[in-house]
């Protein structure tokens, strides 16, 4: 009998929020746009890419040894045959040093709903430059009320879906992380 056994995991490191510069990519730090706006903002720019945003769940993700506020953004989308299919997109903010800055806390999490709207705009941008491009489709759920990204990420069968090459690559990005 053959057995594998993948290794663990691994998590790519974060900065704290207080470190985040703009310099190495990091946006939204000075918007001055209230949770609320950007929420709305979020839905709009996932209508334009053909969901429905159906809620904005607030909680905090236990990644390693951090916890970080964040939100599932629950959506679907319509599928040919009318049926609505679901998706989730999780966003965590970054950490923040200060535990009980509840100040710090808010500004990190408006920086990452900043940072999604953004990528949402510029999946956008791909959608209309690529019309086959599925913008959504890596946060559908599964059977297995999982991501098809989380899946990609924690297990190999899923790589062989992936066009020849890009398995390759992408252990080697994760090898190098």
């Amino acid at each position: 009998m053959f057995s594998f056994q993948p290794e663990e995991n691994k998590v790519i490191a974060v900065p704290f929020y207080e470190d985040a510069k703009e310099k190495d990519g990091w946006q939204g730090q000075a918007t001055t746009k209230s949770v609320n706006k950007l929420q709305d903002e979020i839905a709009q720019a996932i209508n334009r890419l053909g969901g429905i945003v159906s809620g904005f769940q607030r909680g905090v993700f236990q990644i390693e040894d951090q916890k970080r506020e964040g939100f599932q953004i629950h959506y679907h989308l319509k599928a040919p045959n009318g049926q609505l299919v679901p998706g989730r997109l999780d966003v965590a903010a970054l950490p923040v040093r200060d535990k009980w800055s509840d100040a710090k806390k808010d500004k990190s999490l408006r920086m990452a709903l900043y940072m999604v709207r953004e990528g949402l705009q510029g999946m956008w941008l791909m959608q209309q430059l690529s019309p086959g491009y599925a913008a959504l489709m890596p946060f559908m759920l599964t059977d297995e009320n999982k991501t098809v990204s989380q899946l990609w990420s924690e297990t190999p069968v899923m790589n062989r879906l992936l066009p020849p090459g890009e398995s390759e690559f992408i252990e080697a990005v994760v090898k190098d992380a």
